[in-house]
């Protein structure tokens, strides 16, 4: 039988209706949808990134520059960069809302482990990764600093941090290697997570109802399936279509922010908020702090299915790991508050320094009060003699900071 309309002839070429395999009723719902939107954003993500590697120069001499004339030079630049962004953050609060589902509803427990532990990487690789590969390359004085905390975590690491920094390639800008990681593994990554994570969703279903008779149950009863794929698919499309509608609003509305031109020396530029735990963690135990505490978090969420083992779901049988997991969400929380109100600190060693201007000595200071005409004039030493005037940190250019890493300042 032919096809008889545009709907029959995509499915006689692509099978489309196989879609419709059955699922939970609740699965049409807002929070059972987070991961798909999270998909669409990965997509828009995805083709404003191919835009803008077309105006994009990765050079460290030239990338910020570039960025300001995407911005002001290339028709539709300016929106498509702050689509880029704004998506970028409603991507990353996609993400959370969907962890903290999965993790609150119990939905990471057997036989949806291995789902969990991909939707962890997944996380990870997006904000870890994608995104801060993402602040350093556009190299202002945020990128700049950042990629400083970067170098400074893989010397932590030792051995292991070879591989992924400066010194593995040393004829190759840090910052190249970045952007190609960013556009090319980074989204290798994603991909092969998501397609990962995904099938296992096909395979073992969306997980049961965290309360009522399907809390102890690894599956909904095949009789309880009364949904189907294709309208899950539905759910996501209208409320992605709700949720980066508003997020087009804004990039029309707001402009992408980039911050002011690289310095050369730190200025304890604040990063982006989804690392403010961060920040404010780096203030009590110095850049070693962020290791420490990536790891932490990712070993939390690595032993949350093997701490939580029983067969309930429901939040009012698992209050000790769901208390846990209050406690490290307002650990960050405070944490993240902290770095928000405190004022800006460049993190060397132990601890914060607040940023002072160092006064420049002055002539008087050096060598002493000039001679007047009622003094006798003293006979000036010869130039081997003079003290050497004291710039800071070293710069031979009055009113240049260069921090070397280590620097204590």
């Amino acid at each position: 039988m032919n096809p008889k309309g545009p709907w029959d002839r995509l499915d006689s070429w692509f099978r489309l209706s196989r879609l419709s395999f059955p699922v939970p009723a609740h699965s049409k719902h807002l929070f059972y949808t987070l991961g798909g939107i999270s998909f669409v954003g990965f997509m828009i993500l995805f083709f404003t990134g191919l835009f803008l590697t077309q105006f994009f120069d990765p050079d460290p001499e030239t990338a910020e520059k570039s960025v300001r004339a995407i911005m002001k030079e290339v028709p539709g630049g300016r929106f498509i960069r702050s689509l880029h962004y704004w998506t970028a953050q409603a991507v990353v609060i996609a993400l959370c809302l969907h962890l903290l589902r999965v993790f609150v509803t119990g939905a990471y427990k057997f036989p949806r482990t291995m789902t969990w532990y991909l939707g962890v990487g997944l996380f990870f690789t997006a904000t870890m990764g994608s995104y801060f590969s993402g602040t350093v390359i556009k190299w202002d004085q945020e990128g700049y600093e950042a990629l400083h905390h970067y170098k400074t975590v893989m010397e932590t690491l030792g051995p292991l941090g070879y591989w992924f920094g400066e010194k593995l390639a040393g004829a190759i800008s840090l910052n190249l290697r970045m952007y190609t990681y960013h556009i090319t593994l980074a989204p290798l990554a994603i991909i092969i997570l998501v397609v990962g994570h995904f099938y296992l969703i096909h395979v073992f279903n969306i997980s049961p109802l965290p309360r009522g008779a399907g809390a102890r149950q690894a599956e909904v009863p095949r009789e309880e399936l009364t949904g189907t794929f294709t309208e899950h698919l539905r759910s996501i499309a209208l409320f992605s279509l709700i949720y980066y509608g508003a997020v087009v609003v804004l990039s029309l509305l707001i402009s992408a922010p980039l911050g002011q031109e690289r310095l050369d020396h730190f200025t304890g530029e604040k990063p982006p908020w989804i690392y403010f735990w961060m920040y404010g963690l780096e203030h009590f135990t110095g850049i070693q702090g962020i290791l420490y505490g990536s790891l932490a978090l990712l070993i939390l969420m690595f032993l949350i299915p093997l701490l939580d083992r029983g067969e309930s779901r429901d939040p009012m049988e698992r209050k000790g790991i769901l208390a846990t997991g209050l406690v490290a969400v307002l650990v960050m929380a405070s944490f993240t508050l902290f770095a928000w109100l405190s004022p800006p600190e460049v993190h060397h060693g132990g601890g914060g320094h607040h940023m002072e201007e160092p006064a420049l000595p002055s002539p008087e200071h050096e060598m002493g009060p000039a001679p007047s005409g009622d003094q006798p004039k003293e006979k000036m030493p010869p130039p081997s003699d003079l003290p050497a005037a004291r710039l800071p940190d070293g710069q031979g250019q009055a009113g240049t900071h260069s921090h070397e890493e280590g620097d204590p300042h």
